[in-house]
């Protein structure tokens, strides 16, 4: 799989076998099924062969005459995601991009309203605050360290910012999902104080947990708490499409790492604290 992604990182691909022409843009409907088709005759021979191969979603781009879409490769053990762009026509692709805007950070008031934050732990804030949303995973180490970072964030800005914690557990992480079943049951029973002490405790003592051992970790961990953890312990039949609809919405806006960091529409990839703060200070002054 990995050589696969290699493959793609850096490479401009033509998906039409016609030459480019020149003259007025023309924008038709995309069709998915016929992009996979396409996608899968001209690259069949380094597509892994038990991958299950699909497109998520196509969405308008910040570039002009481009959409952006996400192709996801499913394996038992594993899923992974290769960002495209694609023209309007359908005729050329280019994979795996990374955009830069010179201007600076900008909102998404559009983007930011469709992200569903309703019975999502939100720390700090108030009604005027920049609302800054993390698609985080309890497993990845990055993640950990982002959690430093928001900690950072919110010594500097106090009730200027709100944060609100989104699950977005990677599939190849064992125990991931337990955790995010785990706090999500505890936010709704015991409120977001305790979701943000349990987020804490879980990030404090990652490397104490194993892939077979999530509940019998917890326990050990939550000995000292002053609420009832244990029942929330396998919460995943209550919980799990409550997060799997926590990933597809981050699939949707182009989350493809963890943690990403969404500023009032402005998505930063990875616990970057200086893209972080430079989108707070511009959304502030404005």
């Amino acid at each position: 799989m990995k050589k696969f992604f290699q493959i793609f990182f850096i490479l401009f691909f033509v998906v039409s076998c016609d030459s480019f022409n020149s003259g007025v843009e023309k924008e038709i409907k995309l069709d998915k099924n016929k992009i996979l088709k396409d996608f899968k005759d001209k690259f069949s021979a380094v597509i892994p062969d038990d991958s299950l191969v699909s497109i998520s979603t196509i969405k308008d781009s910040p570039i002009k005459g481009l959409k952006e879409g996400v192709i996801l490769f499913k394996t038992l053990n594993e899923t992974q995601q290769l960002t495209f762009f694609i023209s309007n026509d359908g005729r050329y692709i280019i994979f795996q991009p990374q955009i830069y805007d010179f201007a600076g950070p900008t909102k998404n008031i559009d983007l930011m309203n469709s992200l569903n934050l309703k019975g999502i732990p939100r720390l700090g804030g108030n009604e005027g605050s920049i609302r800054i949303v993390e698609y985080s995973d309890f497993q990845c180490p990055a993640c950990k360290f982002g959690a430093e970072q928001v900690k950072k964030l919110k010594n500097e800005y106090g009730d200027k910012i709100s944060f609100y914690y989104k699950h977005y557990p990677l599939s190849f992480h064992k125990w991931a999902d337990d955790a995010a079943y785990f706090t999500s049951c505890v936010n709704d029973t015991f409120g977001e104080k305790k979701f943000w002490e349990s987020h804490d405790l879980i990030f404090e003592n990652q490397e104490d947990f194993n892939e077979e051992g999530f509940n019998s970790i917890i326990k050990d961990i939550f000995s000292s708490v002053d609420f009832n953890f244990t029942s929330c312990l396998n919460a995943g039949d209550k919980y799990k499409k409550f997060v799997e609809s926590s990933i597809e919405e981050g699939v949707n806006i182009g989350v493809r790492s963890t943690p990403t960091f969404v500023i009032e529409g402005h998505i930063v990839p990875g616990a970057d604290y200086k893209k972080i703060k430079q989108a707070i200070d511009a959304f502030i002054q404005n």
